[in-house]
């Protein structure tokens, strides 16, 4: 593998430039000798159909806004053998959809770190989206936040509209009161709102002991969104789950996702 340049565009084009300057490099003797492959580094992500199956492929870019040219060649130890000529360099200004490019020496990215970067790239990624009764949504410490302000506004209000003594008394218990609950809570971390899989989850986490248990529910992202779970894992560990349950290959978002945690508490040793 060779160095490498970063080329800027216009973000959610970048595979779209990236099409553009390999036909432009198939036109261009010169460009051809000297960029070995143009890269757009991208994750793939594939939804579990609501009833059984897969969707489409869809791709996103993990780095959006940059797309890579990988050269013929690798560079000296301070980088500043890397040039790109100047008929390629122009070739390259006048792609629809290129902002700026980082060619000069000194800017590349070495072959080590490139390849590097290019295996960062993570595996097919698979989506589940599951309906979330808003009964089962967490109240998150955010939450709370806002009703103890209300509570001291609230609180604040009757202190200041006390009519006697007494209530003016028992107005300021109440106000020092929930002044203290706020102090409390806006001392604690915030969490993101949480339903029944991302809880499931947390729970089976805290028995986790091995880097390998660890890993597996860290690779299970999970976010509430418009009042659903969207729950998004490695396609290889849907077909793990699926191999362990192969009549229940076609089943629904729900029925995966009790498969899913199913299969994470059996590798974690839960009953």
């Amino acid at each position: 593998m060779g160095a490498a340049f970063a080329i800027q565009v216009m973000t959610g084009k970048e595979n779209n430039v990236k099409k553009l300057m390999e036909w432009a490099f198939s036109k261009c003797e010169n460009a051809q000798k000297w960029v070995k492959a143009i890269h757009n580094v991208t994750e793939s992500t594939v939804r579990v159909l609501s009833e059984g199956g897969l969707g489409k492929v869809r791709e996103r870019a993990i780095m959006p806004g940059y797309i890579f040219l990988e050269m013929n060649y690798d560079v000296d130890q301070h980088n500043q053998s890397a040039a790109i000529p100047a008929d390629v360099w122009h070739l390259i200004k006048s792609i629809p959809g290129v902002l700026k490019q980082f060619t000069s020496s000194g800017q590349v990215i070495s072959a080590d770190e490139f390849q590097q970067m290019l295996g960062l790239e993570p595996e097919e990624q698979v989506e589940v989206v599951v309906s979330t009764d808003e009964s089962s949504i967490v109240v998150t410490e955010a939450t709370q936040v806002n009703e103890a302000e209300d509570a001291v506004q609230n609180a604040l209000h009757q202190v200041n509209t006390a009519k006697t003594v007494e209530e003016q008394v028992e107005a300021e218990k109440v106000l020092e009161s929930a002044e203290k609950e706020l102090e409390g809570l806006i001392e604690k971390s915030y969490e993101e709102p949480a339903g029944a899989t991302a809880i499931a989850l947390r729970q089976i986490q805290k028995s986790a002991t091995e880097s390998s248990e660890k890993g597996i529910i860290a690779s299970i992202k999970v976010m509430i969104k418009n009042g659903k779970e969207r729950i998004c894992f490695p396609k290889t560990l849907l077909e793990k789950i699926i191999s362990c349950n192969i009549s229940e290959c076609k089943s629904s978002p729900n029925n995966v996702i009790k498969i899913l945690i199913k299969y994470v508490r059996q590798k974690i040793g839960i009953s």
